[in-house]
């Protein structure tokens, strides 16, 4: 019998965010790389939320950015209203988020795929990994490719697998349940099998979505008009800042009421997440609206945000306000509120049930522990949103090609970056729902900026070669300026004039009797860097990055100062490596809890063990002393 056989370098299972940006690091890094999805319409897809960045999210794209991935770019060049959330807060958790053009994102990220060297996209359903014993293991297996339903054999080096919320999926809206993935798209319904047959322990998740409504069936003059930032601030380093400077388009505000949250409670046995047809576990941190009233009873409104999902569409995103109640009871509550009173669905909301996996099953390269060469990424490790799935997609892509290309893997820590969080957090803790990012999840959030991410990460992209030469010199360029400028203003001083005086009494700061450096000055709370102008005569003119970061650094200086050593004390356990034939059964002190997680998990190094639900500070004195003498056996 005849069958399709072709090879690759990668193939990537899954043309979602994570997929995107996998195959995209893969081809350019110069491998043969295949991208499959089960419908080529639908890559890049934006099922859920039209945007792109958000609280702790805008973090994890701006460093996606300044590693060579593409997000960033994309979201630039497609936007229609952009703002930089928790100004009031301080710089630690300013985030950027951007409203998208949902249709010419896809169509966009689609371009970019389509015209990348050493890339192919293939619709195909994949239905089985292809795996052999692995010959310096028998326990282990390693990837030789992947198999389609339709019979079709693509071998391959490294297999990336991103299928995101398609896996056996099923949507339910009230007592209707499809058997399809979001929007209406197939299902895959045959790989579940296939990674079980290969050892892989499977979680059932489920997510949610909003209504669409038809913008000509609102009243928007009962709503609270929501402006973007002027000016615009851009997700990419390599985006020029006068080329987002645009006409940004309307969001707007409006609340739940009683009547509301009487209607969901009098229909809450109707809802598939009460009534038990819901099997899967939902993500705590973006609840259904039938969640937050159940659960927040005291609470007599909820924020909901209507967000267009394009230039040329008239559907409008609800955010806030995903459900799985009945078709009928939507209409009802959503006629329930102020502006609503005559709305047309367009899109029913609904949840969504899916197949992930256990990602402590991961190593911190996102490569399973026990398929050499299989590694996997986004919502199917178990994780929420295009931010997260993007990013992880980014770092397996980079590590599938330096396994293959002999070089050393990348692995971001928790000092590094949100994005060393995030994966640290999925392949130590046991997630038994979505796991979503936040700024609190980060110990060292005030040197994991948005603002500086890519001086943190800039040279680690151009290392791996995802970052060109000229984006890598505007970094070391801006370095430069930042600590000039700083210097200058250490050294800079102002007397006690009345002119001086004078400035400061005006900015409510305390007068000076002697000489007092620019850089003092800008430490003041009632003053910074921009409002010092005045009196600093000899400053250069500098770009709003440069600007930005010199106040950050001088004004939290001390605080910056602090969590630098926190680092330290944090590295030393990340160096002590665990060996990897350790046996925990054999350490006796170790609580049976502490010793059946490590040796499940099996841990890199100290502090990852110490960061394993379950395991003690005890323990972790235990394993220590266990080393030390381990090592003087070996």
């Amino acid at each position: 019998m005849a069958f399709v056989q072709e090879s690759y370098d990668v193939a990537v299972v899954g043309a979602g965010h994570a997929g995107c940006e996998a195959a995209l690091a893969c081809a350019r890094l110069g491998l043969k790389t295949i991208v499959f999805t089960v419908s080529v319409d639908s890559i890049a897809l934006m099922p859920c939320n039209p945007n792109i960045g958000g609280s702790s999210k805008g973090h994890l794209v701006r460093e996606l950015d300044a590693l060579g991935g593409e997000m960033g770019k994309n979201i630039d060049k497609t936007f229609i209203q952009s703002k930089m959330l928790n100004k009031s807060k301080g710089p630690a958790v300013h985030s950027l988020r951007a409203q998208a053009d949902k249709q010419s994102y896809t169509r966009e990220m689609r371009k970019t795929l389509e015209n990348q060297s050493n890339l192919t996209i293939r619709q195909a359903e994949i239905s089985e990994i292809l795996t052999t014993v692995n010959i310096n293991s028998t326990e282990l297996k390693s990837i030789t490719g992947v198999k389609t339903s339709s019979g079709a054999i693509y071998k391959a080096k490294a297999v990336i697998l991103c299928t995101g919320v398609y896996l056996n999926s099923r949507c339910l809206t009230g007592d209707l349940i499809e058997y399809t993935g979001p929007n209406g798209l197939r299902s895959a319904t045959h790989l579940t099998d296939s990674l079980k047959n290969n050892g892989v322990r499977m979680f059932r998740f489920k997510t949610g979505t909003p209504a669409r409504v038809d913008r000509r069936s609102l009243d928007f003059s009962k709503f609270e008009v929501q402006k973007g930032d002027v000016p615009v601030i851009p997700f990419s380093f390599s985006t020029k800042f006068e080329s987002v400077q645009k006409e940004q388009i309307d969001c707007w505000l409006v609340y739940t009421n009683e009547k509301t949250h009487n209607i969901i409670r009098d229909n809450i046995s109707r809802s598939p997440m009460f009534n038990g047809s819901i099997e899967g576990v939902g993500p705590r941190y973006c609840p259904s609206i039938e969640d937050k009233v159940m659960k927040f009873p005291d609470k007599n409104r909820h924020q909901i945000f209507i967000e267009p999902e394009g230039l040329y569409t008239n559907e409008m995103y609800l955010s806030g306000m995903s459900s799985s109640m009945p078709e009928d009871v939507q209409y009802e509550m959503y006629h329930s509120m102020e502006g609503f009173e005559h709305v047309h669905i367009v899109r029913n909301a609904y949840a969504i049930e899916y197949d992930c996996i256990d990602s402590t099953q991961l190593k911190s390269t996102l490569e399973f522990k026990s398929i050499d060469g299989l590694f996997a990424a986004g919502q199917f490790n178990g994780s929420s949103g295009y931010e997260e799935a993007a990013v992880q997609g980014l770092m397996a892509g980079i590590n599938a090609s330096m396994k293959i290309l002999g070089r050393k893997p990348v692995v971001l820590d928790r000092s590094q970056a949100y994005i060393g969080v995030l994966i640290d957090d999925l392949v130590t803790k046991e997630n038994f729902e979505p796991y979503r990012m936040m700024t609190s999840r980060s110990e060292y959030r005030l040197l994991l900026r948005q603002d500086n991410a890519d001086i943190r990460l800039r040279k680690i992209g151009h290392d791996v070669g995802l970052v060109s030469d000229e984006e890598f010199d505007e970094t070391c360029a801006k370095i430069k300026l930042i600590e000039q400028e700083i210097n200058r203003l250490n050294n800079t001083f102002v007397g006690n004039t009345d002119s001086i005086n004078d400035f400061l009494f005006t900015h409510s700061s305390n007068i000076i009797n002697s000489g007092i450096s620019l850089a003092e000055l800008v430490k003041r709370p009632e003053l910074n860097y921009e409002s010092i102008g005045q009196i600093d005569l000899e400053r250069p003119s500098l770009p709003f990055s440069v600007r930005e970061e010199v106040n950050i650094e001088i004004k939290y200086e001390g605080y910056i100062k602090r969590q630098l050593a926190q680092v330290e004390a944090f590295k030393k356990l990340e160096c002590k490596k665990i060996p990897k034939d350790i046996d925990y059964n054999e350490i006796t002190n170790l609580r049976l809890e502490a010793r059946q997680k490590l040796s499940r998990i099996k841990p890199d190094n100290v502090g990852m063990a110490g960061r394993i639900s379950g395991v003690s500070p005890a323990d972790i004195s235990v394993l220590l002393i266990y080393i030390e003498s381990y090592k003087h056996k070996k």
